[in-house]
């Protein structure tokens, strides 16, 4: 191994940069020469290079040259019709490059984008069809070219795999969304813009971005409310979040979320083939609902905090009243009245217990009184009103608490009177000396 001298420093040795790169470099061209020996036919075209024109694309073989747009386009349909779709699309594409002003040059270009979606190249068939759209929007093509566009971003999200090299790797959802975003932009009041928009949404819900599908399917809803998506957009925005409340167990913000759109769903689209499903998915998310609330109330009653069980079981026969937890919490709020008494399960201020048994009454309504106390983690009392918070407020004024004196405004004095202290409350006796 090669050594560094240095005078007054120890010898090291030299770092090994050039096997490092020889070993990176052999990591990325190993692979790649062995797709393109396992896919000879998927290897790039070659370059066609004609005296007084320069480099010109050409197809696997060569292709005949002619010396006007209209004898070129010929040379390309013939090729197509044997079949040849190599020949055929090189020679569309020298159309494009040799006569780009020609009547016959859009027309060569959509015809290139076709050769290769029939050749299976659906990421170069995009290409063109692309370029069609950028180079020549006013062409009869223009349209026909976005559909293209769209049914080759629909095959990327129902699966199409995508090609490195001509060798087939993993569907990718991003390839589509970005083609299905490029035709938005393109043409955003086009036929196909609405169905475009809304596959952003399905790509992103499909990679798990669950913020960015429902923007997207919302967008559809704002921009193109009368299309035929609109009403599948509104529906997916109540699927998503159907799903979300679902991955942790029970997230009730989505939960919410997923009800409140489908609601706005069937108030919108109440015609539409979805309603019944969205119907059954509002079941299921009541239900769900409707079983938490359960549970919190037996936590609760479990914990013998009777007051803030009393509540979730009311809850529990409000949401899903012939509900078998319904019926449940109608049994066991029975039970507690006949136990405790009304007052002690009403949130607010309590009446005194009298009577037969009022002894162990008091106990036991103490044990549900913890509204006050500092551990109590029960749903918060109910606001009191303006009437109830003027009177409390009066209260307060006039006995204020321990032995401070009352708060107010100093009475009033003659003038040149000094006013009267308020009285002031007796100092505390002093400890006996130790």
């Amino acid at each position: 191994m090669a050594c560094i001298h240095s005078p007054g420093l120890d010898v090291l040795p030299a770092p090994n940069y050039s096997g490092r790169f020889m070993k990176k470099t052999l990591g990325y061209v190993l692979p790649l020469t062995i797709a393109l020996l396992a896919f000879p036919e998927r290897s790039p075209a070659p370059i066609i290079y004609r005296e007084g024109e320069g480099f010109l694309p050409g197809a696997s073989e060569d292709i005949e040259i002619k010396r006007n747009a209209q004898e070129q386009f010929d040379v390309a349909q013939r090729y197509e019709a044997q079949g040849d779709y190599k020949r055929a699309g090189a020679s569309y594409r020298m159309v494009v490059r040799r006569f780009p002003r020609a009547d016959l040059a859009a027309d060569a270009q959509y015809n290139s984008g076709r050769m290769y979606e029939s050749a299976g190249d659906l990421t170069r068939a995009f290409n063109e069809y692309q370029g069609l759209v950028e180079k020549y929007p006013r062409s009869s093509q223009f349209e026909p070219a976005l559909q293209a566009e769209y049914r080759i971003a629909k095959a990327y999200l129902d699966g199409k795999r995508v090609s490195v090299y001509g060798v087939p790797t993993l569907p990718s959802m991003t390839k589509a969304q970005e083609m299905f975003r490029k035709i938005v932009v393109n043409a955003p009041y086009s036929s196909v813009a609405p169905l475009a928009q809304y596959g952003i949404g399905q790509a992103l819900e499909k990679s798990g971005a669950i913020k960015g599908a429902v923007n997207a399917y919302q967008q559809v809803v704002d921009r193109y409310p009368n299309s035929s998506v609109a009403a599948d957009a509104q529906y997916q925005i109540g699927y998503v979040y159907l799903q979300a409340s679902r991955e942790t167990g029970y997230d009730q913000t989505a939960a919410v979320r997923s009800q409140e759109s489908f609601e706005d769903f069937l108030l919108k689209y109440p015609n539409s083939e979805k309603v019944a499903q969205a119907k059954d998915n509002l079941q299921t998310l009541q239900g769900r609902k409707t079983a938490d609330s359960y549970n919190i109330a037996r936590y609760y009653d479990g914990q013998k905090n009777y007051k803030a069980a009393y509540v979730y079981y009311n809850e529990v026969i409000q949401q899903q009243p012939g509900s078998a937890e319904a019926d449940k919490a109608k049994q066991r709020i029975d039970q507690l009245r006949s136990k405790l008494g009304e007052d002690a399960l009403r949130i607010g201020s309590e009446k005194p217990v009298t009577g037969p048994g009022a002894a162990e009454k008091q106990k036991l309504q103490a044990q549900v009184d913890t509204a006050a106390r500092p551990d109590y983690v029960g749903p918060p009392s109910p606001t009191p009103s303006p009437s109830s918070q003027a009177e409390q407020q009066k209260k307060q004024v006039q006995t204020p608490p321990g032995n401070a004196a009352p708060q107010g405004p100093a009475p009033a004095t003659e003038p040149g009177q000094q006013p009267t202290p308020a009285p002031q409350p007796p100092p505390e006796p002093a400890l006996p000396a130790q």
